[in-house]
């Protein structure tokens, strides 16, 4: 599964009851109040959980979690490492 693929289906389940039709991987996730800044916390739990990595505390600010695409990038960044 990628990164896109997770998140896509996490926030789906997570914070739209399931229904994910038109979430893309371009949606503005926290303009949009899809997910809130505290949300994101847990967010990055699942990250961390599903692919194996750790992302410093200094990574989690808002612009690295404005859409699925720059979240992808981070976890890509840290898979990697």
């Amino acid at each position: 599964m990628t990164a896109s693929d997770f998140l896509l289906e996490h926030i789906a389940g997570a914070w739209l009851n399931g229904d994910g039709e038109g979430l893309r991987a371009d949606t503005p996730l926290l303009e949009l109040n899809i997910i809130s800044s505290a949300e994101v916390f847990d967010l990055v739990h699942s990250i961390q959980a599903e692919f194996d990595i750790a992302i410093p505390l200094p990574e989690i600010r808002p612009e690295n979690f404005r859409s699925v695409n720059t979240i992808a990038d981070l976890i890509e960044r840290y898979r990697k490492k």
